[in-house]
């Protein structure tokens, strides 16, 4: 068949001789085929390689004007040498010029999309049915392209053993991912329940910190309804206190004022009628002595006692509970520590320990062992019924022999109770109107306070501020007399 590698306009060509051994299959098919597959398989006849007899690849022109394969005429020249004779005609040539046939390189992809659509199950270049399977290629062929140069070193087998071992393949691999599937859903759940328990501790934790958080703004609330009240109070007997006082005052003051005037009047009588009675007014002057403005001077003090240091909430100081232990170097020969240094009592006879620059010597005290240098710190003392103690801080250059002053001058903020008084041991002393069994002791160094708590009521007692410790550390304190007791939390 000749296919001119050019042409202008259609030609003619001539139906190729080695075409035979295709036409007849396909015409003697074509009786029981649409004429779609009858067309196909014509076209695909005509456009059989001369050489391989299968269809046309990569087609190239040569000199005389037929086509071949470019892989087929080259093996052909390849072994004839020169001069370059076609197979057909046997037109020599002295070059071996190929010019590429792209027409009939578009006619061969029609006629192979054509051939798909009318016969799946037969070959594109032969038109014959697809019994082998190349396993190198890992497609199907016919029994034509069994002798091809392409499949004739390939392993060929049967389409239906093919297809069995084929299967079998795919079936175990159906199982290997079935049991992959098992057990990503495996891990699924178990991620699931981890995802879903880790939720519920997370709910459970928002809920808690909710309750919690509630429960402190109830208490913080009520707290403040306290202390509002207790100021309110304060409040009212400050002016009251202060109105006594002021009427008191003003009393001595019109008395002064009476005193005055007699004497004045006094003065301007006669001689003799001044010096009637004047000794008894001497005497009763002598007697009474200068008026001492003792009410003025309480009134002045007052405030001091009664006004309130900033309130702090028990809350806000257990949040800074430290555990503190006692410093057996600095008790008093009578005071006896328990074996944990938690616990001291009033011993019924004084020890024979060493009299060292640490030790109380006069004051039945005892200092702890580590101190407050910074931050804050709350710590609790259990005084029970004992009827002489005294519970606080003090600075650790406070004095050791001699009696103690327990006083803030001396470098010592504390409460304490005396027999039936309980008291904070200011400047002057303040009387108190709770009587604690558990004491609890709150340290701000940097803000300057020594707060002290009923720790069984949860209310705050009374607040030393604003203290200047001066950079020194500060030891907790605790003092007792006889028949003592007093134990430390935690």
């Amino acid at each position: 068949m000749k296919h001119p590698a050019l042409p202008p306009q259609p030609q003619e060509v001539e139906p190729p001789t080695g075409a035979t051994t295709t036409t007849p299959a396909t015409s003697s098919s074509s009786s029981s085929s649409s004429p779609r597959s009858t067309m196909a398989a014509a076209l695909l006849g005509e456009a059989a390689c001369p050489e391989c007899r299968g269809l046309f690849r990569d087609p190239v022109s040569i000199h005389c004007g037929h086509s071949f394969c470019r892989g087929c005429i080259a093996r052909r020249w390849g072994d004839a040498g020169r001069p370059f004779p076609c197979p057909r005609c046997h037109r020599a040539a002295p070059e071996n010029t190929l010019r590429p046939n792209r027409e009939l390189a578009k006619v061969i992809e029609v006629a192979k999309r054509l051939s798909l659509r009318a016969a799946p199950g037969r070959c594109p270049r032969h038109s014959e049915a697809l019994k082998l399977f190349c396993e190198d290629d890992r497609s199907l062929i016919c029994l034509a392209c069994r002798g091809a140069p392409e499949h004739r070193e390939h392993a060929v087998v049967p389409v239906e053993e093919a297809a069995e071992e084929n299967k079998e393949k795919f079936e175990a691999h159906v199982r290997i991912l079935k049991d992959q599937r098992e057990k990503l859903l495996g891990l699924k759940e178990a991620e699931e329940g981890k995802s879903r328990e880790c939720l519920e501790r997370v709910e459970s934790e928002r809920q808690k910190v909710s309750s919690q958080f509630g429960a402190l703004r109830r208490l913080l609330g009520a707290r403040e309804r306290l202390l509002l009240e207790r100021l309110g109070q304060l409040r009212h007997e400050v002016a009251r206190s202060g109105e006594d006082k002021v009427n008191r005052i003003l009393g001595a003051v019109s008395a002064i004022d009476g005193r005055i005037r007699e004497l004045q009047d006094k003065c301007r009588l006669p001689a003799c009628e001044f010096l009637r009675d004047v000794g008894a007014i001497l005497s009763r002057i002598e007697e009474d002595g200068a008026p001492k403005p003792t009410e003025a001077s309480e009134a002045q003090d007052a405030p001091a006692a009664v006004c309130p240091a900033p309130a702090i909430v028990k809350e806000e100081a257990v949040g800074f509970r430290a555990s503190v232990t006692l410093d057996p170097d600095t008790a008093h020969p009578r005071l006896v520590l328990s074996a944990d240094l938690k616990q001291v009592k009033f011993g019924d006879t004084r020890r024979p320990v060493p009299d060292t620059p640490q030790r109380f010597d006069s004051s039945r005290c005892v200092l702890a062992r580590h101190g407050v240098t910074a931050g804050r710190r709350y710590w609790e003392v259990d005084v029970g019924h004992g009827t002489a103690w005294a519970v606080g801080v003090a600075k650790a250059s406070v004095g050791r022999k001699g009696r103690l002053r327990v006083k803030p001058d001396a470098g010592i903020w504390a409460l304490g109770r005396c027999g039936p008084r309980y008291q904070a041991m200011a400047s002057p002393a303040v009387p108190l109107r709770v009587a604690p069994q558990k004491v609890g002791v709150f340290v701000d160094y940097e803000g300057g306070r020594v707060a002290f708590f009923d720790a069984a009521h949860e209310t705050p007692i009374f607040v030393f501020f604003p203290i200047n410790f001066e950079g020194e550390e500060i030891l907790p304190l605790l003092c007792l007399g006889r028949g003592g007791r007093l134990t430390l939390s935690p």
